[in-house]
């Protein structure tokens, strides 16, 4: 797409502004309908994101204003490349089998308009002002969609696939009822993994001591299998000098992964943490002064932890727990920062209950752009199914977090 700047005029006189880059937009506008400051529709967030990315992914941001001039609400758009190169395209539905790769995406050099955040989990594509309810939302979105298709250049490959990602159960119900007017389907991902904080828990101890016997032993042996592990949280500067082990050790864990799209790169964590500051924590494991691992975290609303990215030299992650180690760290932190939840993602859901975290069903709705392709659309995404796993609990028969 050579799209620059555009405003269209609608016929009930709202105005959509069409942006490729986030230093286009009206930055007072954006963060008038960014009310609820998600930290993932903040400028900061944004600019250090289509810096560092943009030879990824393309990137269009998207403004709506009423008939009186005012903003009513904004959008983030990302759009990509599905080429026969890429092993792993199907991973852009989050999972799915095989057959979505066959029956959905057997268009090489197909692109694919994604409103949401690649590189977070969450409703984090669109922000309104309260007055302008779910169902006008969805459909200015709709509508902003087409005239992004029709701003492409005429010789570029024309959007295949619509794609909004990913809603909550408690908004999931609502938005299907609007978004199946607009002809997308649902789709179910894997659970994203929850953990409360509970407010009586003023330490890791009394974390500790809330659990089963079983499960505190657990994780007494992972602090005492990574005790020889040196945890430091690195600032820009400490993220650029170990850039290319940082990389690698990402690496490893992307080539053991079946979900590995547009991942980040070590100078999009550089200038993530110099934009965000003490909101995005870099974590860095080290054995015997070499980095063996890293986790990355956001902050949310001063009121939640969200678990992004992690690298790990496998090598030695067993015989260290060096993986275990992280995932304690970040409910340490989040007593420490007196936080609410943690958000730990839709990796390894086993492991994550065993510390206490609990799944919430995430949803997906996706249109092909062609009426009948999307027809073929329902009885496949029928047949995917999000991953089953064992749901363990760690507490106490008496613990409640009620």
């Amino acid at each position: 797409m050579n799209l620059k700047f555009t405003c269209i005029k609608e016929d009930s006189g709202v105005q959509i502004c069409l942006h490729n880059s986030v230093h286009q937009i009206n930055e007072n506008d954006w963060n008038t309908c960014n009310f609820k400051n998600n930290i993932y529709l903040s400028i900061p967030y944004l600019s250090a994101i289509e810096n560092s990315m943009s030879h990824e992914v393309e990137f269009r941001y998207i403004q709506f204003y009423s008939k009186e001039n005012t903003a009513i609400g904004s959008a983030i758009v990302q759009v990509l490349k599905v080429e026969e190169q890429f092993e792993n395209h199907e991973d852009i539905f989050c999972k799915v089998k095989t057959v979505v790769k066959q029956k959905l995406l057997n268009t090489i050099n197909a692109k694919v308009l994604v409103c949401g955040n690649l590189f977070s989990c969450g409703e984090n594509g669109f922000a309104f002002i309260p007055e302008i309810d779910r169902t006008a939302a969805i459909s200015l979105l709709n509508n902003a969609f087409k005239y992004i298709k029709d701003n492409e250049s005429v010789n570029d490959n024309q959007v295949s696939y619509y794609l909004m990602k990913e809603f909550w159960p408690d908004t999931a119900e609502e938005s299907k009822r609007h978004f199946e007017k607009h002809n997308f389907r649902e789709l179910e991902i894997d659970a994203n993994m929850l953990m409360p904080i509970h407010s009586n828990w003023s330490s890791f101890e009394d974390y500790l001591e809330s659990m089963t016997t079983k499960f505190r032993t657990k994780a007494k042996s992972t602090f005492k299998k990574s005790a020889a592990l040196q945890v430091v949280d690195f600032s820009a500067n400490d993220i650029r000098e170990n850039s290319k082990k940082i990389e690698k050790l990402f690496a490893n864990v992307v080539n053991q992964s079946e979900f590995n799209l547009c991942d980040l790169t070590a100078d999009a964590f550089a200038q993530l943490k110099e934009n965000l500051a003490r909101n995005f924590v870099f974590r860095a494991y080290k054995l015997n002064d070499k980095i063996v691992g890293f986790s990355t975290a956001t902050v949310l609303y001063s009121v939640a932890l969200e678990a992004n990215y992690v690298g790990l030299d496998y090598t030695i992650n067993k015989e260290y727990a060096v993986y275990q180690r992280m995932l304690y760290d970040m409910i340490d932190m989040a007593i420490e920062k007196n936080l609410e939840t943690i958000y730990f993602g839709r990796t390894a859901e086993e492991l994550k209950s065993t510390l206490g975290a609990q799944p919430a069903k995430m949803k997906l709705y996706i249109r092909h752009r062609n009426t009948l392709s999307n027809q073929i659309l329902k009885p496949v995404i029928a047949s995917i199914k999000p991953t089953e796993f064992e749901l363990r609990n760690p507490f106490k028969a008496a613990f409640t977090f009620a």
